[in-house]
């Protein structure tokens, strides 16, 4: 009887360190598969070239004018290189890297990222390049003009195999966004280079152009609904939820979360997911 217990016993803990050994597995395993991302850098050198797709004078060239826009006006950008993003979307990928490395001023939240998948770009597929905007560069590169910069300065090198002209000619062009926005003189001497590109973004629709729109509408919309009291005993044809006893478009307020960085070499910034994909 006594023996029977030990034994009962011995195989009690024998079973529990199985349980616990396999619990440690299963844990160890989901922390590694958990971090796809490139840990945060020590140092800001924004040029992250962990594909090996950038030659060296490109990244000395962006590396140089990244250092003088963070230095005038606290604008960080990076670019990033990876060689696959682990099964992740390119969006949610490249927006961990600007959340997780706090791009960007902590107060303005005035980074940008420009990811580069080697994978999908070896092959050309879509989800090779994403331009990832921080809140505070939102004014200045919206979805439009981001993706803008990518058809027309990364896509066209890509295409011809040139990778680190695509990435560099891209950065450029967002550099010659930002130096706009902050006012900086382009035709000094450490922002010379940028003169040579511009975006124009005929789907972007000015401030005046907008309210023009949202006038004639309005307008319209009035018109119709005076004619309506009249046609149909003052039930006009657009009464109801949309139109009719005020509350016309009340739930269509969209948002996009957000969460600050950590410090660091980075400024402690944040974004929202605004950008562009290729």
């Amino acid at each position: 009887m006594y023996l029977a217990m030990k034994n009962y016993k011995s195989i009690k803990i024998m079973l529990l360190l199985i349980a616990i050994l396999f619990l440690n597995f299963v844990l160890f395993s989901g922390i590694i598969k958990a971090e796809p991302i490139p840990s945060k850098p020590d140092s800001n050198v924004y040029v992250f070239d962990y594909a090996n797709l950038i030659n060296e004078s490109d990244e000395q060239e962006m590396k140089k004018i990244a250092k003088a826009l963070d230095d005038k006006t606290k604008a960080q950008i990076a670019v990033v290189t990876v060689n696959d993003l682990s099964g992740i979307a390119i969006e949610d990928y490249s927006l961990r890297i600007l959340r997780d490395w706090g791009l960007g001023d902590k107060e303005k939240n005035n980074g940008l990222l420009i990811l580069i998948n080697k994978e999908n770009l070896i092959a050309g597929r879509s989800g090779r390049i994403r331009i990832e905007v921080g809140y505070g560069l939102e004014g200045a590169i919206n979805d439009g003009k981001a993706g803008a910069i990518l058809d027309n300065y990364a896509l066209p090198a890509f295409e011809t195999g040139e990778y680190s002209k695509g990435i560099k000619d891209a950065f450029m062009a967002v550099s010659s966004e930002v130096a706009r926005e902050y006012g900086l003189d382009i035709e000094s001497s450490e922002f010379a280079n940028l003169q040579h590109y511009s975006t124009n973004d005929e789907d972007d629709l000015s401030l005046g152009h907008l309210i023009a729109i949202i006038i004639f509408i309005i307008i319209y919309v009035s018109l119709i609904r005076k004619h309506g009291r009249r046609t149909y005993n003052r039930r006009g044809p657009f009464d109801g939820p949309f139109f009719g006893g005020g509350g016309g478009f009340g739930g269509f307020g969209g948002f996009r979360g957000g969460s600050g960085g950590f410090g660091g070499g980075f400024g402690g910034g944040s974004g929202g997911g605004g950008g562009a994909s290729r």
